[in-house]
Formats: C-alpha cells, sequence, structure tokens
C-alpha cells in the first residue's frame, strides 16, 4: 500500500493524548467497519492483547541461542558470538538459552509466564523493511498487497455497526489503542484507520490537564491553541480515557527509569487497571534492531546495540507482567513481541548481521500453555516452546537462511481463535484462507467441583512414599491456594493443610506418621478435586 494513500486513510485525530510524555491513540472517529471483529468479540471475551513491536528486525539467533548446535553458531559468528557459558539457561529446556540481557525474561520463561514460538515467517519473504512490516499488518501473501490490517479487519467483522452507534453502553471504549507511534497499519480499516494514534507522547497529559500543545505567541497561535484544545475536548473517547488513567491503585509496580517501553506499558497497566474494556494495545520498543554493523562491542560481546535493546525488552516486560499481577488482570491479559523479519545465520565483516527471514516470537502472560505437560499437540513438545531449536547447516553461507517452521498467520489464527473469543470461520475470513493454531493458551479450566483421577494435572514422586516427604510436579504453572487432604483406605482423614504455590512443584512433609499401607490424596484447585492414590514404606 502507498504510504500517502495510507496517511490519506486514517482517521482525523485531534491532538493525540499524552502520558508522562507518552503518546496515545485510541479508536476515534472511525468511519468504517475494519476494526469491527476483533473488537466486540475481545470485549465480550474480556481478554486483552499487547503487541510490542521491535522495528527494524531483530536477530533470533542472538536472542534466543541453540544452545544444542554451539559449534556451527560459533564457525558462522567467529565475530560476534559471545561465550556459551554468558547464554542464560532455560528451565527443563536445555537445547535453547536467552540473550544474558534477558534476565528478567529469563524468569518469567522459568515461572511459566513466558513461551518462545520459533522459527516464524512465511512462504517467500521479503527483506525489506517496509515491505515485511506490511506483510505482518495485512496478514497477506509476499506476492500480494492488501489496503486492510489483519486487526482492522478482525474488530470489522465483530461491530457490523460501528462507528454509527459507538460508544454504546455495551462497548463505551475505544476498539484499540496505540501508544508511542505513529498509527499502525495492522488497524487500518477498509477506509480509515481505526486507532486512536499519536506520535508525540505529551499529548494526553495535555488532553488531561485541559493544555494544548504549544503555539506562537500571535493571533494565528491563540487561534490554533483554541482549535487544538476544542478538537481535544470533541473527542468521544477522552474522557473514559482519563477515567481510567487516574484510577487510584494501592500498589504499582517498579518499573524501570529511562526506559521508553516501559512507560509505555505503564500507561497500559494504568489503563486496564481503570476498567478500560478495549481489547488490544500496540506499543513500540523506542530503538532500532536493525544492526548491520557493531551489534556487540568487541570488548565484550554480551553488550552493545542488540543487548541495550534486549534489555530494555526484559525490563519493561517484566515490571508490566508484575503489574498486571498487582491488580489481579495477570490471566486476561496476554503479550506479544514481534519484528518484520530476522537476521542471516552468518554474521558479516561490520560485526554486524544483515536481513533474514525467521525469527522467535515471545509470548508472555499468565495464561500460556507452559509447563510440564509441554505444548502438546506439537512435533516437538518442550516446555515453554513451540517448535525446536533452528537447525544450522554445517557450513554457513552468507545467504543461508533458517527453516521456515510457522507462518506467521498461524499465529494471528491461534489469538483470534483462542484467545480473542472468534470462530475459526471468523479467522478464516480475516485471513482469507485457514490456518492451523498453535498451543499457546492454556485453556484447560477446573471449576466443576468434580472428583476424579488426571494423569495429566499431576505426577506424585517417589511413589512409594519415604519418610512422609511428598513431592508434587504439575503438568501446568499454577498460581493459588492448594487444599490438600489425605485418607486412609478406609475413608479416614490423617492429613490435611493449605499451600499457596505459584509455579510448577510443590514439596512437603505431612509431619504426621503414616503407616506403611495405601493411602488417598486428594487436592482441590479451583473448586475441583483431583485424586492420587499413594502408597507408604
Amino acid at each position: 500500500m502507498e504510504r500517502r494513500k495510507f496517511l490519506k486513510s486514517t482517521a482525523l485525530i485531534s491532538a493525540p493524548l499524552l502520558f508522562n510524555q507518552i503518546p496515545v491513540m485510541a479508536s476515534s472517529q472511525l468511519d468504517s467497519k475494519s476494526l469491527e471483529i476483533l473488537g466486540s468479540a475481545a470485549a465480550e471475551c474480556g481478554k486483552i492483547l499487547v503487541i510490542v513491536q521491535m522495528n527494524g528486525g531483530n536477530d533470533g539467533l542472538n536472542t534466543v541461542f541453540p544452545r544444542d548446535q554451539w559449534g556451527k553458531l560459533s564457525a558462522a559468528r567467529s565475530n560476534i558470538l559471545m561465550k556459551e557459558t554468558d547464554v542464560l539457561p532455560l528451565n527443563k529446556n536445555p537445547g535453547v538459552g536467552l540473550h544474558p540481557a534477558m534476565k528478567e525474561m529469563q524468569s518469567l520463561y522459568n515461572n511459566g509466564k513466558l513461551m518462545i514460538v520459533q522459527g516464524v515467517s512465511y512462504p517467500n519473504p521479503s527483506y525489506s523493511h517496509f515491505r515485511a512490516t506490511d506483510i505482518w499488518f495485512t496478514g497477506s501473501d509476499s506476492d500480494k498487497s492488501l489496503t486492510t490490517g489483519w486487526l482492522g479487519r478482525s474488530l470489522n467483522t465483530i461491530y457490523p455497526d460501528f462507528p454509527a452507534t459507538y460508544p454504546n453502553v455495551n462497548m463505551p471504549d475505544p476498539l484499540a489503542i496505540q501508544i508511542g507511534s505513529t498509527l499502525p497499519f495492522s488497524l487500518q480499516g477498509p477506509t480509515i484507520n481505526m486507532a486512536y494514534s499519536v506520535p508525540d507522547p505529551d499529548d494526553l497529559l495535555n488532553v488531561i490537564n485541559a493544555t494544548p500543545d504549544p503555539a506562537p505567541n500571535s493571533d494565528y497561535g491563540k487561534e490554533l491553541t483554541f482549535l487544538r484544545l476544542m478538537k481535544d475536548q470533541s473527542n468521544k473517547y477522552r474522557k473514559v480515557i482519563q477515567d481510567a488513567y487516574n484510577v487510584a491503585k494501592p500498589l504499582s509496580a517498579d518499573y524501570p527509569n529511562k526506559n521508553g517501553l516501559a512507560e509505555q506499558l505503564q500507561i497500559v497497566a494504568k489503563l486496564i487497571n481503570g476498567g478500560l474494556k478495549t481489547p488490544i494495545y500496540i506499543v513500540n520498543h523506542p530503538k532500532g534492531f536493525d544492526s548491520h554493523e557493531d551489534q556487540v562491542l568487541d570488548s565484550d560481546r554480551t553488550k552493545g546495540r542488540q543487548a541495550e535493546n534486549l534489555s530494555i525488552l526484559s525490563q519493561a516486560i517484566d515490571a508490566f507482567q508484575k503489574d498486571l499481577e498487582i491488580i489481579d488482570k495477570d490471566d486476561l491479559v496476554t503479550g506479544m513481541t514481534f519484528s518484520e523479519f530476522g537476521r542471516r545465520i552468518k554474521s558479516n565483516d561490520s560485526a554486524g548481521t544483515d536481513h533474514g527471514t525467521v525469527a522467535p516470537v515471545i509470548f508472555f502472560g499468565a495464561a500460556l500453555n507452559t509447563g510440564k505437560r509441554n505444548v502438546q499437540g506439537t512435533a516437538h513438545p518442550v516446555s515453554g516452546m513451540i517448535g525446536i531449536s533452528p537447525k544450522l547447516p554445517s557450513a554457513t553461507d552468507v545467504d543461508d537462511e533458517l527453516d521456515l517452521q510457522f507462518d506467521f498467520r498461524q499465529i494471528y489464527a491461534t489469538i483470534m481463535q483462542d484467545w480473542l473469543c472468534m470462530t475459526k470461520s471468523q479467522s478464516d475470513q480475516v485471513l482469507g484462507k485457514s490456518f492451523q493454531t498453535l498451543p499457546i493458551f492454556n485453556k484447560r479450566k477446573y471449576n466443576n467441583n468434580a472428583a476424579y483421577y488426571d494423569d495429566n494435572f499431576m505426577t506424585i514422586y517417589p511413589n512409594p512414599v519415604v519418610n512422609s516427604l511428598i513431592n508434587i510436579q504439575f503438568n501446568d504453572f499454577i498460581k493459588s491456594t492448594l487444599d490438600i487432604s489425605i485418607y486412609s483406605i478406609q475413608g479416614f482423614k490423617v492429613y490435611g493443610n493449605s499451600f499457596p504455590i505459584d509455579g510448577d512443584y510443590l514439596s512437603f512433609t505431612t509431619n504426621t506418621y503414616l503407616s506403611t499401607g495405601t493411602y488417598i490424596l486428594e487436592l482441590i484447585y479451583n473448586e475441583t478435586k483431583f485424586i492420587e492414590k499413594i502408597i507408604v514404606l
């Protein structure tokens, strides 16, 4: 799509809302059905998607390292690769590791709140920043150009009467909010962009304080100031955004200073805390990932441009996730990172990497399908990861690329169907064809108050039990309080206790003598009883 035509099709937006110098854009004067599918289904679903865009093409091999092929990686990247001992290991996934600048994301992974989808791209990929970004935004094939975005088409399906009857009682809030950049093409509808969007962070606070942007000290400037203020105040979503932003909360996560991404995500957390029903937020990493040269420092390859960018990403996501836990919304919000393409396998002579194709996509949140159960349904199940560690050739040429494992539209289809409550037919309509979904989200719910055996929920070991020590390995990560009781085979209760847990493992000693014999361990989680037989020696 031509950029001029795109800009002409965007909504006429008043001086944008600014919070703490961060621009915030929300659906405003929308004259199309373009964003209607996703928002309505998502609003009724109650789920929220936060997209983190990393512009420039992030080097996936220097973000998620294939530790199981270190020799080949070292041969291909002798001038930029760090020592393997510097790479951050991942729990139950020895084949890969994270960049040392991502220690916060390592902790999220090890606690079941981060998932890696390996090898994401599309057939016949483009190496152009603009074209590759358009493909990701529109969800098109590489040989086709679309004039609408995948999110725009999604929301268009959900809100057939938008914007004529909006806002209303059922959906009083923006369909989407964009923070920190220009209008995203992904939210482009058939005739107009659906996002309230601003490139300058100051405008949101200006609206809240009824302070317009600076203007010349002249008659023209005074008129411009008046027009800007009136335009801002006429924005139909201004008050709901302000009210949500100003809802007080008793605590807040410790966001890092001088981190532009963290500032954007902090605004998102405040708006979510304030009760906005907005289902889609898009934020932008403040720095570019186009690392043709000086990607690492010669003196210390764990540092450099990409390390700085990944540190910003890791710290911001970690603070945001902690904030969601504080406001008790972490089960309802998931985030994903993406960049328009990855980098080549072989590094160049300038201590950098050139435009490539596939790269990992990273999800974060408390509702991901992680745990010892291992992403069931995939060809190579690994805890916290879908796909396999990228396969490298024995001898790497400058043109060699990593193999495509998953089409990015499989991720879009999964988000629409499994997170934002759209039907498969709606998802197929948005994408123009059917794509197989991936087991990214944990859809299991235990709330029927039934009592049953479930081999896929937990494993007790050792069994037989020795010295009254009981270890339980859960197949999903759990954040809850568990009630555990032990009964004799005759039905007498011999032990009971409650345990708070935030993880996938529990170990305790009964402190009650259990004589040799067979017992029944009963565990109550989320109003459901799980029963396992244990033997005591």
